[in-house]
């Protein structure tokens, strides 16, 4: 009886250290991942802020539409919103000569995300 009695507190021990393991893992990945997350917003917002920055001001230069240029695939990449990308994918194809209805859609669609007029 002894020894059932010691095999069952063994159990009941390695059964809490598990269920104590599993919760102090579960805490760490939540940890974890909500870090990542956090990172990849913050990577989001900038580079949101670096491809509106080139149209918030109305006009746009040989420049402004190489810098366009370059950020649209790693804007895409970071998760972007489409509604906003696509008018300044439109602006970067257009060049500078893009219309200025097509300028302003985009600085528009920037400042409803924030990122313009900052």
């Amino acid at each position: 009886m002894r020894g059932t009695r010691s095999a069952v507190l063994a159990a009941a021990v390695l059964l809490l250290g598990l269920t104590g393991c599993t919760q102090v893992q579960q805490a760490t990945e939540d940890a974890a991942a909500s870090a990542v997350d956090s990172v990849t917003e913050s990577a989001r917002r900038d580079v949101v802020a670096r491809i509106c920055a080139p149209v918030t001001d109305g006009t746009l230069d040989a420049s402004d539409v190489a810098l366009l240029s370059s950020l649209v695939e790693p804007a895409e990449a970071a998760g972007v919103p489409a509604d906003l990308l696509d008018p300044l994918r439109r602006v970067a194809e257009a060049g500078d000569s893009a219309p200025q209805d097509l300028l302003d859609e985009a600085a528009a669609a920037c400042t409803e995300t924030g990122a313009g007029g900052s």
